[in-house]
């Protein structure tokens, strides 16, 4: 039996459920509202509107300076902050551009420790290179040999030029009139994807319907872009070290998630039939704390603990003591003949594209500015 909850885990609960609640406001769940906060925080959803629109507006116009790379950059990103399948998409990029023969690094903003652990776990001999000031970044990558790059969660770094955009779209938390940063998770409203080269609809459930629907309205505000959908599905049961195929957990299993919708893993890990006696929720990129491995350690009392990947390259330092089981996530994509074409054309430049980027290899990096 689990030892009784001292005071302090008390507390560590009743903080998480209040944290899981507000979060549930944020994204703008129905029965979630709260007339207080939307008041309280209105004014600097404001602010930060006209300032992104001025930010954007800014590059927009070609007042303030992009620079363009040695070699064709891609970027992954979204509207949203968190929840749309951004680091296994830039996995499955990665390895359709290592079947083309390309030599892909992945750039990493530096804001969590998790995403570029997992990315260097994926594939051991891509560059991973983690730091705010994406050009250099980039000149970095492209002195360590890579012929593309390749950002995660680049969308809203405009310093650097990028070849392709490729964006990311939840079907399920879609609106047309979303709420903005800090009042709530989008970054940028939909008319954003105008920047966009390919908008990807992500969906994690059999909702067909929602899916084209969705996919209709994000090509009237992409009007010259790719629209393609792809599911997020789970592939399979990695070892901790995932590198590896691992068998299901047997018996009943203890959840672990610190992601951006922890309910959809637990879904899933109903699906394959487990049978979860616990499921703890913590915040997207948590990173646990010796109280917090403990208290899993005694809930699990030796019974699997099932988590996400992204979660494993954390979890698995405080073993011994946790049987770790690792659900992996795999992307399938309707409509990838597209994207494939344009991922050919980006690695095989025409005559102006290489000129353009033989320029690009003699321009001295961009002095102090604005990190992309």
């Amino acid at each position: 039996m689990p030892a009784p909850l001292t005071a302090e885990q008390r507390r560590g609960m009743l903080r998480r459920g209040g944290e899981r609640v507000l979060g549930r406001w944020w994204r703008g769940e129905p029965g979630h509202g709260s007339a207080l906060l939307e008041l309280l925080l209105a004014p600097a959803e404001a602010v930060y509107r006209l300032g992104n629109m001025a930010y954007h507006g800014a590059y927009t116009r070609r007042l303030l300076p992009v620079q363009r790379a040695r070699v064709p950059v891609i970027s992954v990103g979204n509207l949203e902050v968190g929840g749309t399948g951004k680091t296994p998409v830039t996995r499955w990029l990665v390895e359709e551009l290592r079947r083309r023969r390309a030599r892909p690094a992945v750039l990493h903003g530096g804001y969590a420790e998790d995403e570029p652990r997992l990315h260097r776990a994926w594939y051991p001999d891509v560059p991973v290179i983690v730091g705010r000031d994406r050009v250099r970044s980039a000149a970095l990558a492209a002195e360590a040999g890579a012929d593309v790059v390749v950002l995660d969660d680049g969308f809203q770094h405009r310093r650097l030029a990028r070849d392709l955009d490729l964006v990311l779209v939840a079907a399920e938390s879609w609106t047309r009139r979303p709420r903005l940063l800090p009042r709530g998770p989008w970054r940028e409203p939909p008319h954003a994807l105008s920047r966009a080269g390919v908008v990807a609809v992500a969906r994690w459930d059999d909702d067909d319907a929602r899916a084209a629907h969705v996919a209709g309205e994000v090509a009237a505000c992409a009007p010259g872009a790719l629209v393609l959908e792809l599911r997020l599905e789970p592939g399979g049961w990695l070892t901790a070290g995932l590198d590896a195929p691992a068998h299901p957990p047997v018996g009943p299993a203890v959840g672990v998630a610190g992601v951006a919708y922890p309910e959809r893993f637990f879904r899933d890990v109903r699906r394959q039939g487990v049978e979860l006696r616990d499921a703890l929720a913590f915040p997207d990129h948590h990173e646990y704390s010796a109280r917090e491995l403990q208290r899993i350690r005694e809930l699990a009392a030796g019974r699997p603990v099932v988590t996400t990947a992204k979660d494993a390259v954390k979890l698995r330092y405080a073993r011994p003591g946790l049987d770790l089981c690792v659900l992996d996530q795999r992307v399938h994509v309707t409509g990838a003949e597209g994207l494939g074409a344009l991922l050919d054309a980006l690695l095989s430049p025409g005559p102006g594209q290489r000129h353009q980027r033989d320029r690009a290899s003699g321009e001295r990096l961009a002095g102090p500015g604005r990190n992309a």
